[in-house]
């Protein structure tokens, strides 16, 4: 064999060998790396990126990488690209910036996006490095809630102290002056709505209360099912919930809990669903083992919730009732959270709202 082909056989093994550990680098890293050249067309991309963006590689080699960005970006980037080119005045490369990325199913996600430039054969290429921040961005919303929830529960306590006595006080003296007047006087029924509508004042200050400031749960075994099926029983002898029927299935080992927190949780939930089927109807309750948690699926036939009224429903004093507190659900929310649980909404395609919470077997 002549020396020159063993040579340039032994280069071209070299090559791929080379070729072989840059690839296992690229694939191997976290992060997303993508390469695209000066017109904006992908020509590499890791397997970070495509756990990042669902995107398989051959569904976007070739292609445009503002594929991956949501508007108003997408339409940026090519200008970007352009001004860049022309002018060499940057305003990333080098620096790096939070960004926002789009997935293969349409939602999108914070980035922390880096950019970097390199000349191959005499030709501009650039590399991004995307670093997922999902995670810390919902760890920095939860700091600033518990912020909020801080000071919204110092200011209720604040208020409570104000306003609760002095409620009671009128409450006791407009009583007193109905029980002195003939049932037949029509003012009679004005003092009647008084007293409810300050009983309803002090049940708000109530719920406010217990949303801003839960207590620690007092925790004791609970039969989940058992709990949710007296609940169901308790509120199906409210004559406004007599044509509602609330049925419980299934079981689950017991949890460690606080009894009248989950009670009030769900409450909440059935008042909701039978005010939504217009106190009539059928609810039904699912409770289950899920790995190391207790599942919860309570489902209605109502009419569901649209969209952008699902994205508020848990936002303290946001409502759709005309007497509404706005309450309810960010309480019931609270109370799952400190028993260390979760809580989601979602409306099937068939109709109606299923809620699903799940529980932790362990108080850990």
């Amino acid at each position: 064999m002549p020396a020159e082909m063993s040579d340039a056989s032994a280069l071209a093994a070299q090559l791929r060998a080379s070729e072989a550990r840059w690839r296992a680098i690229f694939d191997s890293a976290v992060d997303g790396i993508i390469l695209i050249d000066g017109g904006g067309l992908i020509e590499a991309y890791n397997a970070g990126a495509v756990r990042l963006f669902g995107y398989a590689e051959d569904e976007v080699l070739g292609r445009n990488v503002t594929m991956l960005m949501p508007s108003p970006y997408r339409e940026e980037h090519d200008g970007y690209i352009e001004r860049y080119l022309a002018s060499g005045q940057a305003r990333i490369i080098g620096i790096g910036r939070e960004v926002t990325g789009q997935r293969k199913d349409g939602t999108t996600f914070p980035v922390h996006l880096s950019v970097g430039e390199i000349t191959i054969g005499g030709q501009r290429k650039f590399t991004g490095i995307l670093h997922d921040l999902t995670r810390r961005v919902r760890m920095e919303n939860q700091l600033r809630e518990q912020e909020s929830l801080a000071r919204l529960g110092e200011m209720a306590g604040l208020i409570a102290h104000e306003v609760k006595n002095p409620l009671a006080g009128i409450r006791g003296a407009i009583q007193v002056v109905g029980s002195r007047m003939p049932a037949e006087v029509p003012d009679a029924s004005i003092l009647k709505e008084i007293i409810n509508r300050i009983d309803a004042l002090d049940q708000m200050m109530r719920e406010l209360l217990l949303f801003a400031r839960p207590p620690s749960p007092t925790r004791a075994p609970i039969d989940v099912a058992g709990l949710v099926r007296s609940t169901a029983g308790l509120l199906q002898q409210d004559p406004l919930l007599r044509h509602v029927r609330i049925e419980v299935v299934g079981g689950a080992p017991p949890i460690s809990g606080d009894p009248d927190m989950l009670k009030i949780v769900f409450q909440n939930l059935f008042i909701n669903s039978a005010q939504a089927m217009q106190g009539a109807g059928s609810i039904q309750v699912a409770v289950a083992s899920k790995g190391e948690h207790c599942e919860i699926l309570v489902a209605d036939r109502g009419p569901g919730i649209p969209h952008e009224v699902r994205e508020r429903v848990f936002a303290p004093f946001f409502t759709t009732k005309s007497r509404g507190t706005g309450l309810g659900l960010p309480t019931a929310r609270r109370l799952v959270e400190v028993h260390r649980g979760s809580i989601e909404i979602d409306c099937p395609a068939g109709g109606g709202t299923t809620v699903t919470i799940q529980l932790p077997f362990h108080a850990s």
